[in-house]
């Protein structure tokens, strides 16, 4: 019902049987949301998320045959401080499964700086410019459509359960320099840019997610121990997720 009071709908969940039908159904919703936006705005702003995200909707969009990756341009959710080309660097990871396979222009793509990532905070200040400067605006920038993950512990970009940056509400980008998930020091987008978004989608898949997915599906909404992942008040909210990480959950939806 879309004239219920609520500006926040609740999360479309999508459940299929594996990790390859999930990465199938987020390609074709991903596709949907470039083909509007480029027919509205002429291009397609997106960010990517790392960990097995690019993978999933990596091998997916290529299936499918793209049309138009000229006009999509892509930005990164969270990124490692490490050189561009080391193996912990989304960049990298992204630029396998999707840059390359999709044949995106490399100035299309908005990366980490990849000469100022030593400082943390120095680097999420330059990556925060280079967004705003993208967008033309110095207030929080409206992608199209941002894509996440979410980690066994409920977290999702770099933003970690009973972390300070969680209540990060002034920046775009902000700086972590006590990951507790190797590497430590990170950058990443902050709450304010993830409920800005048009459209959020979270890519979930496997058997270690399920207790985290059952909390931030079913969990009570400001409760305490609420994560990361559910954190995220965007109007649109899908979810694409396989069996196994929905094995917890009370009543699966198509």
């Amino acid at each position: 019902s879309s004239s219920s009071s609520s500006p926040l709908s609740s999360p479309v969940l999508t459940v299929k049987e594996d990790t390859r039908a999930a990465g199938e159904a987020a390609a074709d919703f991903i596709i949907d949301e470039a083909d509007k936006a480029i027919a509205a705005t002429g291009r397609f702003t997106i960010a990517f998320s790392g960990g097995s995200l690019p993978k999933i909707v990596g091998e997916a969009l290529k299936s499918k045959g793209v049309e138009n990756t000229n006009k999509w341009f892509i930005f990164f959710t969270d990124e490692r401080c490490v050189a561009l080309d080391d193996e912990e660097s989304n960049f990298k990871n992204v630029g396998q499964h999707v840059l390359q396979p999709l044949k995106i222009p490399k100035e299309n793509v908005v990366h980490i700086d990849g000469e100022q990532y030593g400082d943390a905070a120095k680097a999420a200040k330059l990556y925060e410019e280079s967004v705003h400067k993208f967008f033309e605006q110095s207030t929080c920038p409206v992608f199209d459509l941002i894509l996440l993950g979410m980690g066994p512990d409920g977290h999702t970009c770099s933003l970690f359960p009973e972390h300070k940056l969680l209540d990060e509400a002034k920046s775009t980008v902000a700086a972590i320099t006590d990951s507790p998930k190797p590497p430590s020091s990170r950058i990443t987008f902050t709450f304010p840019v993830l409920n800005a978004a048009k459209a959020v989608a979270f890519v979930c898949c496997g058997g270690g997610k399920s207790g985290s997915l059952k909390a931030v599906i079913e969990g009570e909404e400001g409760s305490e121990k609420q994560l990361p992942a559910g954190m995220v008040k965007n109007k649109r909210i899908f979810w694409y997720v396989d069996d196994a990480a929905a094995a917890e959950l009370s009543k699966k939806k198509a």
